[in-house]
């Protein structure tokens, strides 16, 4: 079974020259902190129709993954991600309907 995760983030007000640290601490934490069995299959710079930033769309086997590592993720980018916001599903396939 896999199960997705969207979620939606809003970015602290930030100087140019903070901004800039929080594109490059995202690349590194992104490619060294980030768990594998927990893919990133979409990340979203803006959510039109939203007051929010942009959104991840993530996917993994194991959901148990996904609610340890949260806290890790919270933690590291507390200091310029403002708010986060978070839908979970479960992926059916399309003779599965309802």
């Amino acid at each position: 079974m896999t199960y997705g995760f969207v979620v939606f983030y809003r970015f602290r007000p930030m100087t140019k020259e903070e901004a800039e640290k929080s594109k490059k601490f995202w690349r590194q934490f992104r490619t060294e902190s980030w768990p594998d069995e927990l893919k990133i299959v979409g990340d979203y710079r803006y959510a039109w129709g939203t007051d929010w930033n942009g959104y991840l769309v993530v996917e993994t086997e194991n959901p148990q993954l996904f609610f340890e590592f949260w806290p890790v993720f919270r933690e590291a980018t507390r200091w310029y991600i403002e708010n986060t916001r978070t839908v979970i599903g479960i992926r059916r396939a399309p003779e599965d309907w309802m």
